[in-house]
């Protein structure tokens, strides 16, 4: 069972669970939004969009957005909820996009299924894709003492086959570095109580050399 299978198998209870929590983040609502004004209406993709709650709220906020999944289920829900705007299948392993052809990328949390050793070659594609000075923002799970990479074999009573991959903080700047950005900031804060699951969350914006 692969990756695409279990959120093939969760799309539905994903929009159920998911689809609503930023109405109760203030923190990632802010930084989507000062996101918006920096690509200043430049096109962006929201890179592992799965039900399109992210990119929902960036059309909202005026920006010129559409969302790719790998799981063809998180695209028919996305597609679902919200009809005006594009949605298409997508891995941001070898995206079907031009080089230099994006102002903008999001990634919330959607590159968190990568292995350790893999971060970088991610996040070259990522940078591939877009323009000179084109932004990157992007969430992850930061590994502690208490939390480290997670696998899970059952989802909301779903049999499932996937892995959450937790990284340092110093992890994911050297990541960054080696694959051509510069980090224009870093912010780290503490779980939303009820809302989300109780880890650490990291937020970068970087910008492509």
């Amino acid at each position: 069972m692969s990756v695409i299978d279990s959120y093939n198998a969760v799309a539905v209870d994903y929009v159920t669970h998911v689809a609503g929590e930023l109405a109760h983040k203030p923190f990632d609502r802010a930084l989507l939004s000062q996101f918006v004004a920096l690509t200043k209406g430049g096109q962006i993709c929201d890179v592992g969009c799965g039900p399109g709650h992210i990119t929902r709220f960036l059309r909202d906020a005026g920006a010129n957005v559409f969302g790719c999944d790998v799981s063809p289920a998180m695209i028919e829900q996305a597609q679902l909820f919200n009809p005006d705007i594009e949605f298409w299948l997508g891995d941001m392993r070898s995206l079907h996009l031009d080089d230099a052809s994006l102002d903008g990328i999001v990634a919330f949390y959607s590159i968190v299924h990568t292995p350790h050793d893999e971060l970088v070659e991610v996040l070259c594609q990522l940078k591939r894709v877009l323009k000179p000075q084109g932004y990157l923002l992007a969430s992850f799970y930061l590994q502690d003492q208490q939390w480290q990479d997670k696998h899970m074999t059952e989802w909301w009573g779903w049999p499932v086959n996937v892995t959450f991959y937790f990284y340092t903080r110093e992890e994911l700047e050297q990541g960054f570095i080696e694959a051509g950005f510069w980090l224009e900031q870093i912010e780290v804060r503490a779980p939303y109580d009820g809302v989300e699951v109780a880890t650490q969350r990291a937020y970068l914006l970087a910008q492509a050399l």
